[in-house]
């Protein structure tokens, strides 16, 4: 791999939360801290007896079957983008086998979800298979055969396949 890898990576690394169409933040709580000199008195308002509001569609699709497996192919897609970033500071054979099992693993995935009617989502499900598809091209690229290791194409596909990601599902 050559220049294309960081270029690979880079854009992987921005899309990863995209592929999935909803991004997470992290909330961490205040911690208090006491003395042994002062203590502190929190009230607390009373409690009420309103539901909560239900999950959006898309955090209901996370959690189901179609929304795991969906992380696991955004691992593995941010896996085999940070192996073609070390393939491509070190071209050794070790690191080159390593992104060409990367592909491999991302192309299994994407061909588990795409055979699998039960792990797409309802919304947007054509442009869901279209990504996974172009995922499946990249991966392709990524193995010895026609096309192997030309940047061009390198950088092609996964335009496309980064494009066909900013989809939301549900």
């Amino acid at each position: 791999m050559n220049k294309s890898g960081s270029v690979i990576a880079a854009a992987a690394v921005a899309g990863i939360a995209v592929l999935s169409g909803f991004g997470f933040t992290h909330h961490h709580p205040a911690t208090a801290t006491h003395t042994a000199s002062a203590v502190h008195q929190v009230s607390h308002p009373p409690k009420t007896t309103a539901a909560r509001p239900a999950a959006g569609p898309s955090l209901a699709w996370l959690a189901s079957a179609g929304g795991q497996a969906q992380v696991t192919l955004n691992n593995q897609v941010a896996t085999l983008a940070a192996a073609l970033e070390t393939e491509n500071g070190s071209p050794t054979v070790a690191n080159h086998l390593i992104f060409e099992a990367d592909a491999r693993a991302v192309r299994a995935q994407a061909q588990k979800i795409l055979t699998t009617p039960a792990l797409l989502p309802a919304v947007n499900r054509a442009a869901y298979q279209h990504m996974l598809t172009d995922y499946i091209v990249v991966a392709n690229l990524l193995q010895p055969g026609p096309g192997y290791g030309t940047t061009p194409q390198d950088d092609a596909a996964w335009t496309a396949a980064m494009n066909a990601s900013s989809i939301t599902v549900s």
